[in-house]
């Protein structure tokens, strides 16, 4: 399934056909349960294309932002395919090195986001958009390889041992955030 939605501008029906026949290519690669989320947003002078994939709980993310609405929705695929194939790669490689599949099977069980952007009464003006966030019992590489998927800086999620922890990126490497 695919959900097209355009802010700020009137999409046109040739570039939501542009669009599906772009991600029919990309929906080979994924299960058939996957569903994609395409929003398409003009800012000032450029148009920006956030293709986001949703597969049982599981995200992924391609995005870019282009002068032209044709180059922006080409980059973000060509962004979402890269991201798949360091994915797959990814997973190849943890299941030759540890003889084991199971980040394959925790992606099935990653939590979903909901966002919220509708004015909400909260103390501090500055808060401008609210997300609640079904935190999922993870390991941390496996979180590591979400937030790269989502192409994020960091991700909070819940560590093995119940506590709630957060992987961020550094200069080099990572960094890891445990709550108690």
């Amino acid at each position: 399934m695919i959900n097209i939605t355009a802010r700020g501008f009137e999409l046109k029906q040739g570039h939501k056909i542009g669009i599906e026949k772009e991600l029919k290519r990309v929906e080979k690669m994924l299960p058939e349960t996957a569903s994609f989320d395409v929003t398409i947003s003009k800012q000032i002078d450029k148009f920006k294309c956030d293709i986001t994939v949703k597969d049982t709980g599981s995200f992924i993310r391609g995005e870019a932002v282009a002068e032209r609405i044709e180059p922006s929705i080409d980059y973000a695929v060509d962004d979402l395919k890269r991201k798949l194939r360091k994915l797959k790669t990814s997973l190849v490689d943890k299941k030759r090195k540890s003889g084991i599949d199971t980040l394959a099977e925790a992606m099935d069980d990653l939590g979903y986001v909901i966002d919220l952007d509708e004015a909400l009464d909260y103390p501090s003006q500055d808060i401008k958009r609210v997300k609640n966030v079904s935190l999922q019992m993870m390991t941390d590489d496996e979180a590591i390889v979400q937030m790269e998927m989502l192409g994020h800086s960091f991700f909070v999620y819940m560590g093995e041992d119940g506590l709630t922890r957060v992987v961020y990126q550094r200069k080099t490497g990572y960094g890891l955030l445990v709550c108690d």
